[in-house]
Order: structure tokens, then C-alpha cells, then sequence
């Protein structure tokens, strides 16, 4: 290239070099600023949302326990004291009685479970009536509210036991239930071993 050349071209482009200058100068502020403001106070943030979320979780998984601590408190003050146990096979004979069903002999045990937990008590036993009679036995048994029971095992077989001058209508249920009792009636201390 000529320098007489070199000159027209620099005379044509001169105007465009302080624009350059600019341009190159905005850049470098730009690339500058992402990297030393923009990218810290990203990752920043990035941390503070994950702190955020362990303590949304951290306070969720709190708020559960509370409620599961109520829940079980509210359970445990439901369970009858071992004491008051003795009257359950009795609540569970008059209820034989009023649904039309024999239940000539009700055995029971009581489990103990663990430290501060409440003992698990099972009644077993033969139960004989009509089809209709223990089944409205059975529903009585599991929604009576102040009895907490649960039926563990039914096992159902036919009885050929005369009653009324009929015969094979007659069905015998053997019968394991099971309930949970309170030693005592102690709530605290027993209620927060078990749950933490």
C-alpha cells in the first residue's frame, strides 16, 4: 500500500476511531462489572436461596413434629390407664349381650413395649351369634369411641350349637383384639422419650 493510499484511508476511517475507542472501553466496563459485581452477587444470592430452603424445610420438618407430638399426646390421653383396664373385658361382654352374641370366655395378656410406651393388652376369645348379630357386634366393637380397640386376627367358623330349635345358623368367631393402656398417667416425660 502507498502511504498517499494509507492517508486517504486513514482521513476516511479517523471519524470512526473514537467511536472504537468507546466501544472497546464500554466493553471492558462491562466485562468488568459482570465479573467482579454481577457473578459474586449471583452466587451469593444462589447461596442464600439454598440457606432459604434448608430453612423452610429445617422449619416444615418442625411444624410436622409439633403436630405429630400433639397428635400422639392426644392418642395417649385417649388410652385407658392400666388400672381402668380391668372394666374393658366388661364393656366388651355388655356389648356381647346387647348384640344378641355369646362370649363365653375372654382371656387376655398384656405386652409391654418399651420404655415410656404404652402396653399393648390383647383379648382373645370365642364369640358365637348369628351372622347378623356379629356382624353388628364387630361394628359396635371397632367404632365404639370411648373403647379403643383394634381387631387383630377374625377367624370365622361354622358352629352346630342348637339354639332355638335351629341348627348351622349359628357362626363362631374367634376373636383376638388388641388395645394399648398407659401405665400411668404421666404425659411429658414418657410422650417426649418416645418421640425425639
Amino acid at each position: 500500500m502507498t502511504p498517499a493510499r494509507l492517508r486517504i484511508l486513514c482521513g476516511l476511517y479517523a471519524p470512526l476511531v473514537p467511536w472504537l475507542a468507546a466501544v472497546a472501553l464500554l466493553s471492558t466496563g462491562w466485562i468488568g462489572t459482570h465479573y467482579i459485581v454481577v457473578a459474586p452477587a449471583e452466587n451469593r444470592l444462589i447461596r442464600l436461596e439454598g440457606e432459604w430452603m434448608g430453612a423452610r424445610q429445617s422449619l416444615a420438618h418442625r411444624q410436622d413434629a409439633y403436630k405429630a407430638r400433639q397428635d400422639l399426646a392426644r392418642v395417649l390421653a385417649a388410652l385407658p390407664v392400666q388400672r381402668d383396664f380391668a372394666r374393658l373385658p366388661l364393656a366388651i361382654s355388655e356389648m356381647a349381650k346387647r348384640d344378641h352374641v355369646t362370649l363365653p370366655s375372654l382371656s387376655y395378656s398384656l405386652e409391654k413395649s418399651g420404655e415410656g410406651l404404652p402396653i399393648k393388652a390383647v383379648l382373645q376369645g370365642p364369640v358365637t351369634g348369628r351372622y347378623e348379630d356379629l356382624r353388628s357386634f364387630l361394628y359396635h366393637l371397632e367404632a365404639a369411641d370411648q373403647l379403643l380397640l383394634f381387631i387383630e386376627d377374625l377367624s370365622v367358623s361354622r358352629s352346630s350349637v342348637l339354639q332355638k330349635d335351629t341348627v348351622g345358623r349359628m357362626v363362631t368367631v374367634n376373636l383376638r383384639i388388641a388395645t394399648y393402656v398407659r401405665e400411668k398417667p404421666q404425659r411429658g416425660r414418657a410422650l417426649r422419650a418416645s418421640v425425639e
